[in-house]
C-alpha cells in the first residue's frame, strides 16, 4: 500500500468529517501531509512491536573484556563511526541500519541455537535490555549469529517525499494502521467529543489487535530462516 492508497482511506474513512480531508473528498490537505506521516511512522511502531512482523539476521564478532554488546548502528562495520569496536559485521550492499526492536534469537559458529536468559545454564547468554546481548564470558573473535525483531522503515516526511512511499504491511494491519492514526489524529485536538472519537478508534484498533492474537494470524511462532547467514559462511 502507498501513502497515497492510505491517504485516500483516511479521507473517505476515519478522517472524514474533518477540514484535513478535504471534507471526505479522497485527498489529504497537503499542508497536513507531514503531520499524517509522523501519525502512520507511531502507528507502524506499534504494530510492528506488537507483532513480529519482520526479522532480520546480523553477525557479531566477540571482543575480549566486552560483554555487553548493543544492536546500535554506530557499532555496526559499515557505519563509518569512531567506536572503539565496531563488533557488528554487516555488508555494504545490506549494512544494519539500528532498526531491531529487540532480540530473538542467538546461534552460534555452527548453526546451534543457543541459551538466553536461563540464570541455571552457566553457557546462556542475556539480554538484559531489548537490543543489549550480554555474553558473560567472551571468546575473542568467535562471531556470533543474531536474529532480531525489526522495525518498518521510517517514513519520510519531507515535501516531495511523501506520496510515493510504500507501507509495508499484511493485509489484516490496514484497517488497523488506519484506526490508530484516526486516534492519534482526533486526540490531538481539542474538546471533549474529539478525545471520545478518538478513544473509539483506539478501541477499533485493539479489538482487531486481539482477534489478529487470538486467531494467530500472523504466525507469532516463527521460524528462523538461516539462508543469509550461510551465505556469508557462517556455517
Amino acid at each position: 500500500m502507498k501513502i497515497a492508497d492510505l491517504f485516500r482511506r483516511l479521507s473517505y474513512g476515519q478522517l472524514s468529517n474533518l477540514s484535513i480531508s478535504n471534507n471526505g473528498s479522497g485527498e489529504i490537505v497537503e499542508a497536513k501531509h507531514p503531520q499524517m506521516i509522523q501519525y502512520a511512522n507511531e502507528a507502524l511502531l506499534n504494530l510492528y512491536t506488537r507483532f513480529v512482523l519482520k526479522e532480520k539476521n546480523l553477525l557479531i564478532q566477540q571482543v575480549e573484556g566486552i560483554t555487553s554488546y548493543h544492536l546500535e548502528r554506530k557499532f555496526a562495520e559499515t557505519s563509518g563511526s569512531d567506536a572503539p569496536h565496531r563488533y557488528i559485521k554487516d555488508l555494504p550492499d545490506e549494512p544494519f541500519m539500528g532498526d531491531s526492536i529487540r532480540i530473538l534469537a542467538v546461534y552460534d559458529e555452527f548453526g546451534r541455537k543457543m541459551r538466553l536468559n536461563d540464570q541455571e545454564d552457566p553457557a546462556s547468554l542475556f539480554t538484559p535490555s531489548l537490543n543489549e546481548l550480554q555474553i558473560p564470558r567472551p571468546e575473542h573473535g568467535r562471531p556470533l549469529g543474531i536474529t532480531y525483531q525489526a522495525r518498518h522503515p521510517e517514513l519520510d516526511d519531507r515535501p516531495g517525499k511523501i506520496i510515493n512511499q510504500e507501507i509495508i504491511l499484511p493485509f489484516i494491519f490496514e484497517a488497523p494502521l488506519q484506526n490508530f492514526i484516526g486516534y492519534l489524529t482526533y486526540c490531538h485536538m481539542n474538546g471533549q467529543e474529539n478525545i471520545v472519537k478518538g478513544q473509539e478508534y483506539l478501541g477499533a484498533y485493539e479489538a482487531k489487535c486481539v482477534e489478529v492474537e487470538q486467531r494467530d494470524l500472523v504466525n507469532q511462532t516463527f521460524h528462523t530462516s538461516q539462508d543469509k547467514l550461510d551465505d556469508r559462511g557462517f556455517v
